[in-house]
């Protein structure tokens, strides 16, 4: 069971108040032109540490990768170096970022705007930001809108470990994290605040998850399990200290509980007869192949001595899940699966589902991470 207790001071390099987080932004895309555009406040440019100028609401400024050096084209001028840094007037100031090559979805965030050039001159685009508003986007863009408090404490309390157990996750790459799934998502870190995240962010800001040996708990997450939560070792061929499988009966009816894909059966026995020399002809192995019942959840599909693991498949086929049976209908294969996303640690919708039932956020996070225990007025000095 999770205990709470007090602790003074844990010594790890990281300060919960003071501390700032390197985001590493648009990770998944080759971007080589942005358009940095302050929305309130105004920013202080510096372009290898010289000092430029001071730019406030809508002074557009461009900036380009190109060979071994950044372009920069404001109002009146062009400037060219190596590293750009647009720094805040005020806390709380915020710009957006919209990049142009190649076209993307612009988006709002606080703090610092670093831009870099990548070895591939590329733009290396990081935003370097307080941890605590760095959750706060982080608990909007992987929670939504709308939830209860008591969730928004939970997703503020994983997060904020995950956060400073992966702190090195990126450090090959000059930042901490980056904006991305396997990360953390975040897409945004808007001035215009959802008071009960704020709130929520405010309130855990000195709580984490701790293992038993007193390390950061590892605290994965996951849309929907489907009703079972999986082990690390089924999912990453690994197991990892304190997560295991068991059920979950607190998302099986929740909005992304169940799934159906369709495969044409020419694609699926192709699939596997040129990735695995699957043997799709022999009338046993076709059998197998088209007629698979997953009742609580594998690491491997059909039989581990096919050496063909589920999350192969997942990945291969985009599904939602490895949580899934498959029965042949006339020429396609219908997949019928369960959850959404990788299946370990906290289930997103069954803790949701936990807070409206009125479950404390405490006692959701003793649920999921059973071996765990939440330190509360957890501080931590250099």
């Amino acid at each position: 069971m999770i205990k709470i207790f007090f602790v003074l001071f844990i010594l790890i390099p990281l300060s919960s108040y003071t501390q700032k987080i390197r985001v590493g932004l648009y990770f998944e895309h080759v971007v080589k032109k942005i358009d940095f555009n302050p929305k309130e406040g105004s920013f202080l440019l510096f372009i290898d540490s010289v000092f430029i100028g001071n730019y406030q609401l809508n002074a557009v400024i461009s900036i380009e990768a190109k060979l071994n050096e950044l372009q920069l084209i404001t109002q009146d001028s062009l400037y060219s170096g190596k590293k750009v840094m647009f720094i805040p007037n005020k806390y709380k100031d915020f710009f957006q970022i919209n990049p142009t090559l190649p076209d993307l979805k612009a988006r709002n965030y606080e703090g610092e705007l670093h831009v870099e050039l990548t070895i591939k001159n590329n733009l290396k685009i990081i935003n370097v930001i307080e941890l605590s508003d760095y959750l706060e986007g982080v608990v909007e863009s992987e929670a939504g809108t709308g939830q209860l408090y008591e969730y928004y404490k939970v997703q503020s309390i994983i997060s904020r470990t995950f956060a400073l157990k992966n702190w090195k996750k990126h450090e090959a790459d000059g930042f901490n994290l980056c904006d991305q799934v396997h990360c953390q998502a975040y897409l945004h870190k808007r001035n215009a605040s959802i008071n009960l995240i704020d709130s929520a962010v405010l309130e855990t800001s000195m709580d984490v998850l701790l293992s038993q040996d007193s390390s950061l708990a590892p605290t994965f997450f996951h849309a929907n399990c489907g009703g079972q939560i999986a082990d690390p070792e089924w999912v990453w061929n690994s197991s990892i200290n304190g997560l295991c499988s068991f059920e979950d009966p607190f998302c099986r009816h929740t909005k992304q509980a169940t799934w159906i894909k369709s495969i044409p059966l020419e694609k699926w026995t192709n699939h596997f007869s040129s990735t695995y020399d699957f043997p799709v002809h022999d009338s046993i192995c076709f059998g197998l192949l088209t007629n698979f019942n997953q009742e609580q959840r594998r690491s491997f599909f059909i039989h581990p001595m096919f050496g063909i693991p589920l999350r192969d498949i997942r990945e291969s086929f985009r599904l939602k899940s490895t949580f899934f049976s498959v029965a042949l209908l006339e020429k396609n294969v219908i997949l019928t699966g369960k959850g959404f996303g990788h299946g370990v640690g906290l289930c997103q919708e069954g803790a949701m589902n936990m807070a409206k039932k009125g479950y404390k956020a405490n006692e959701i996070l003793d649920f999921y991470f059973p071996n765990a225990e939440l330190h509360t007025n957890w501080l931590t000095h250099e």
